[in-house]
């Protein structure tokens, strides 16, 4: 699991993805609560590093004791829930897209920093990503609503349809498709890479001081640019390649497993 026998790096900083890493839907293992006191105890931040909103992960943050949250693929830095960053599109650029999409009857979920809003309710690509990876439900936009600054625009579309959005400007945005059928786009090409050096040059941190774990290709970048990359059991197998390390997967206690085994040292010494 081991690609690299010398480690020899103080970790001040530990980012984590959500969804398939700290927690599979509801379920978030006892072993990764033990990690998480361990490194709180060690003195080592928190932070969550995520594709979803700042709104979805409220509860979570709060009950984890997680004060920093890189959000919307790193459009969005908060601490403690208070923007400390953001990169939104233009005002011009979301109108755009709504229009867009009522002219091809997509679904659009959009990501604000206090709500999330879409354009049609019960869409069926919307209440399936619901089921099977759970979105807590957004607001329904009306004629005339203003909409706040968004950070992040899931399109509910095929590939195909996916160009009508991006106008051949690809390299403006970050785009990563989760689904045949679903896809999420971000502002100036920011993806979690590029949110977390934001909240590293905020602590004044190196990238080699940090460590962070991931299991999915929207974590490729992230795990790349740190100190200490750390991909999931779980994950896919280009991750893994791309990784420092591969630990046990989440329902494993794998978060815990590569705590100890990389992060502290044997006997609990960093």
């Amino acid at each position: 699991m081991q690609k690299n026998s010398e480690v020899n790096i103080m970790i001040k900083l530990v980012a984590f993805d959500v969804d398939g890493t700290l927690r599979d839907r509801e379920y978030l293992p006892k072993s990764t609560r033990r990690a998480l006191h361990t490194l709180k105890e060690h003195g080592i931040t928190l932070a969550l590093c995520t594709g979803r909103s700042e709104y979805e992960m409220k509860a979570l943050w709060t009950e984890l004791e997680i004060d920093w949250a890189v959000t919307c693929n790193g459009s969005h830095i908060g601490h403690q829930g208070k923007t400390v960053f953001d990169n939104p599109f233009s005002r011009e650029t979301v109108q755009d897209w709504l229009e867009l999409a009522e002219r091809l009857n997509h679904t659009l979920l959009l990501y604000g920093a206090e709500l999330m809003f879409t354009n049609r309710a019960n869409d069926p690509h919307f209440l399936q990503a619901q089921k099977e990876i759970g979105f807590m439900e957004p607001v329904l936009l009306k004629d005339g609503d203003e909409v706040p600054n968004i950070y992040q625009c899931i399109v509910f579309c095929n590939e195909e349809d996916e160009a009508h959005y991006v106008k051949g400007e690809r390299s403006r945005y970050y785009i990563h498709r989760w689904r045949p059928w679903a896809v999420d786009i971000n502002p100036n090409g920011m993806h979690k890479a590029l949110g977390l050096q934001k909240l590293l040059d905020h602590l004044n941190l190196m990238p080699q001081e940090v460590a962070a774990f991931g299991d999915g290709l929207n974590d490729l970048e992230l795990l790349e640019s740190v100190g200490m990359g750390i991909a999931m059991g779980n994950g896919g197998e280009l991750l893994k390649k791309k990784a420092r390390f591969v630990t046990k997967p989440l329902r494993e206690d794998g978060i815990e497993y590569a705590v100890h085994k990389w992060i502290i040292a044997p006997g609990g010494e960093l």
